[in-house]
């Protein structure tokens, strides 16, 4: 095994999102005129929002799923829109993996409308060799499935990716892939994410090094 290519997740991962994500539920909550608690919130919020929605609205089609979808991700990206910027040190971090002519993928359990939102208003699309949304795959993480076909498309083996993700469902897909997992800590404290079974923990991408990555192999 040798390090061929590096997946990042996006939401928490490459932005610090996940606080506007909240933000926008609740909004949606309101004007769909439904409470939940924390605890139930937390319990359904994980997939994709094909995954969630049922969760929410109980037996729906695709299409209704896809509507309610929509409204919510609208409301986020206007939440969002102004003040969006990447992690820190991500951009630097890039150009070095770009340098080191290793291949990089996005592997995302959002859709292609925040997707596109999100790597182009930080500029980073140019340093993508494969972008992978819920449009490509429907099976939500904790499924293998989005980072499989990140390193299809990278025609890459999966034990040959570093992941880097910031979520207990996301770290568990990318493990089911075979793939390395590196964790970010915007979602969770730094104790918290090293209990869990990844082979590194960071806090932003500032002073990483290729290194670092290359000795996980």
């Amino acid at each position: 095994m040798a390090l061929e290519a590096v997946i990042f997740d996006m939401d928490g991962t490459l932005v610090d999102s996940m606080p506007y994500h909240h933000k926008s539920w609740e909004l949606f909550f309101q004007q769909q005129g439904i409470y939940l608690s924390k605890e139930e919130f937390d319990r359904i919020h994980h997939g994709t929002l094909f995954d969630i929605m049922p969760r929410i609205f109980g037996d729906i089609s695709h299409e209704e799923s896809y509507r309610l979808g929509m409204l919510k991700e609208a409301a986020f990206r206007e939440l969002y829109k102004n003040e969006i910027q990447p992690i820190s040190g991500l951009v630097g971090w890039l150009q070095q993996l770009q340098t080191a002519k290793l291949k990089i993928g996005l592997g995302t359990a959002a859709d292609w409308t925040n997707a596109d939102f999100t790597v182009d208003a930080i500029q980073i699309r140019s340093f993508f060799d494969a972008i992978v949304t819920s449009d490509t795959v429907k099976e939500g993480k904790p499924s293998p499935a989005v980072y499989q076909e990140v390193a299809r498309q990278l025609q890459v083996e999966p034990a040959n990716c570093v992941v880097f993700e910031d979520t207990v469902s996301g770290i568990q897909a990318g493990l089911a892939a075979g793939m390395k997992v590196i964790g970010i800590t915007t979602g969770m404290d730094a104790r918290a994410m090293q209990s869990l079974p990844v082979s590194m923990v960071i806090a932003d991408y500032e002073h990483l090094t290729i290194d670092q990555l290359t000795q996980l192999f």
